[in-house]
């Protein structure tokens, strides 16, 4: 298809607005019109009022993703026949290209990190170039530094391969950095502090009578001012050029620290042969310049739309094989982002090393290293797979402590006598800490449905702490327990009776035995009346075992409601909630448990899956059924 006359029409759908800046006007620039969209609900809402030789998408597209969109596009008339092009970093096997053509209708594929010039000639091949062409005139791109942070503009000429000059500036400082193949190289700046003669001074490489000497040589011979270092003997050219690539990095460092301000890119096709190049990769720019300069306000910016996300490596091994510099903690982060935990789950298990963890994860978000995807593992709503021994034996262990530690008193709990001093006080909750804090707890991903317990645990721990440590505090505590009636004390005996009932229920229950799980859990309800978890699972095994009774949907909901009474944030009862409006066809009351869960527990894939299960039929409504081979790529 031609449009009239000797223009030519492109459109483009993709989330990012830097890369949809940096595509629409290099192609302008060769004298294609460009339109441009964010997502693909406005690009077909518009699509009739425009002209469109051909199309770049996009896969990973927030709501209708980029496949997706090129299988629509391939049903309108208006499109059926047009050049699509697909850009990706993450869908590079075979079978991911050979599916966007035959299921999709894709034309063509881009793989990223990918040069303007390829995808300009794969352009002029398919619909030719423009008559009117200013191949002549350099790209040129401004933005604001608020919307679009330093790392993110690195991470933007790293994945288009770009070569130019990124001037910056912020309030009265000015920097140009020099990128080459998308690799930032040589950097100047107006920051006096930043010469070259000022660092070598604040290193005491330099004294002040030296520097005014070689600054007055410099002038005089019309030397640079580090070849004049070198003809009074003051460096050696082996000195000069590793001073001049640390002083290259101090200037690009002191960019990170910049919370506003405005940039401007200008394509160039090379620069000197004489530019010192500081030969770091982005990551390993980016990684260490968030830790010590990016704000939480920064970070938050970075890490809010991938929140909910799943995170995994990249595919692309230009992505994903950066050079990068990694602590053994980093490594063991990464490692554990295989596509089966959200962001929030791995901040919810960092939350005493937050400071260390969020630039960590924004740095390899923003460097591409890792990705984010909407869907996870698929899940079943049933409680999980059989445990090995090793983890019954943890399991049985840990509730033998929870259930004597919760009904000891203070000093009990923490070890310590009534006469105790503050430092025995502080030594004996330390320890306690190390041991049940529930991101140390929960470190290996495992026996995470007793988080709930854990977190009543250590939540008491601290009450004990805070009110020991506290003369005051301390003198009403010991009066109430030499007051208070001691009748009300749980036998430890009976407490393990019930608890030992309870796990007889959770394996019939795990084995779909619902009838022996509902008898095992109502056991344990008469030896402990009051424990939540013990009526939720009563609640649940018996809506299992009879799922389309009234009578007993009705008392399952009212005993799950009454769990969460007990305890409120029950997220497994919230999720329970979920399944059983779900099933009673009540859509937005399930909707809100299943919320509530996740709240209560960001770790609880179920719940997430069934929201966004209830998302995608929300979007589906009205629409043809899609391909079956959608959901590979959603």
């Amino acid at each position: 298809m031609s449009s009239e006359g000797d223009k030519k029409y492109i459109l483009i759908v993709d989330d990012d607005a830097n890369i949809r800046r940096f595509l629409s006007e290099s192609l302008r620039l060769r004298g294609y019109e460009v339109h441009s969209f964010e997502e693909a609900e406005t690009a077909l809402r518009e699509l009739d009022n425009l002209k469109v030789d051909l199309i770049l998408l996009d896969v990973l597209l927030p709501g209708t993703n980029g496949l997706q969109l090129c299988g629509k596009l391939r049903t309108l008339p208006k499109t059926r026949d047009l050049p699509i092009v697909m850009m990706t970093a993450f869908y590079k096997q075979a079978d991911h290209i050979r599916d966007a053509r035959e299921q999709y209708g894709a034309t063509d594929y881009l793989l990223k990190p990918f040069p303007l010039k390829t995808l300009h000639e794969k352009i002029d091949a398919l619909i030719g170039v423009p008559a009117a062409t200013s191949i002549s005139e350099r790209l040129s791109i401004e933005g604001d530094l608020a919307e679009s942070g330093f790392p993110r503009i690195l991470h933007n000429l790293y994945s288009l391969h770009a070569t130019g000059l990124l001037h910056l500036e912020h309030k009265n400082l000015k920097k140009v950095v020099y990128i080459r193949n998308g690799y930032p190289i040589f950097v100047r700046s107006n920051l006096v502090r930043e010469f070259l003669g000022q660092q070598l001074m604040r290193a005491g490489q330099l004294t002040e009578e030296q520097l005014k000497g070689s600054l007055a040589r410099a002038k005089q011979t019309g030397q640079r001012h580090g070849m004049a270092l070198i003809g009074m003997k003051l460096l050696t050219p082996h000195q000069l050029h590793e001073i001049l690539r640390e002083q290259v990095l101090e200037k690009i460092l002191g960019i990170f620290a910049w919370p506003e301000g405005s940039y401007r890119f200008v394509q160039a096709r090379e620069f000197k042969q004489n530019v010192t190049s500081i030969n770091l990769s982005p990551a390993n720019l980016i990684l260490p310049r968030l830790r010590k300069h990016a704000s939480r306000k920064q970070l938050a910016k970075i890490l809010e739309p991938h929140l909910d996300h799943y995170l995994q490596e990249a595919e692309s091994p230009l992505y994903r094989f950066q050079e990068i510099e990694l602590t053994g903690n980093d490594k063991r982060i990464l490692d554990s982002c295989k596509g089966n935990v959200t962001l929030n789950q791995i901040l919810e298990r960092y939350v005493l090393s937050r400071n260390e963890v969020e630039p960590l994860l924004a740095a390899l978000l923003s460097t591409g290293i890792l990705v984010s995807v909407q869907e996870g593992p698929a899940a079943t709503s049933e409680v999980g797979t059989e445990e090995t021994e090793d983890l019954r034996a943890r399991r049985e262990a840990f509730m033998k402590e929870y259930t004597w530690m919760m009904e000891q008193d203070y000093f009990t709990l923490l070890g310590v006598s009534e006469t105790g001093s503050r430092d025995k006080v502080r030594k004996a909750y330390y320890d306690l800490v190390k041991k049940y804090h529930p991101d140390r707890f929960f470190e290996q991903d495992v026996l995470t449905d007793l988080r709930d317990n854990v977190n009543a645990l250590f939540q008491r721990i601290n009450d004990a702490h805070e009110t020991l440590i506290d003369e005051k505090a301390r003198g009403h505590y010991v009066n109430d327990l030499n007051t208070a009636s001691r009748s009300s004390s749980a036998n430890l005996e009976k407490l393990l009776e019930a608890e030992n009932v309870y796990q007889n229920g959770m394996a019939c229950l795990q084995l779909h035995k619902y009838r022996e799980a509902e008898k095992a859990f109502t056991e344990a309800l008469e030896l402990r009346p009051s424990e939540a978890e013990y009526l939720m699972y009563q609640a649940w095994s018996s809506y299992k075992a009879d799922p389309k009774a009234k009578e007993v949907i009705n008392t399952a909901r009212k005993n799950l409601m009454r769990a969460i009474e007990l305890s409120p944030k029950l997220s497994m009862g919230h999720l329970y909630l979920g399944y059983i409006c779900k099933d009673d066809g009540k859509g937005k009351e399930a909707q809100r448990h299943f919320e509530r869960a996740i709240l209560y527990n960001p770790n609880c894939t179920e719940a997430q899956r069934e929201l966004r299960l209830l998302s995608m039929r929300k979007s589906k409504v009205g629409e043809e059924k899609k391909n079956l081979f959608g959901r590979i790529f959603s």
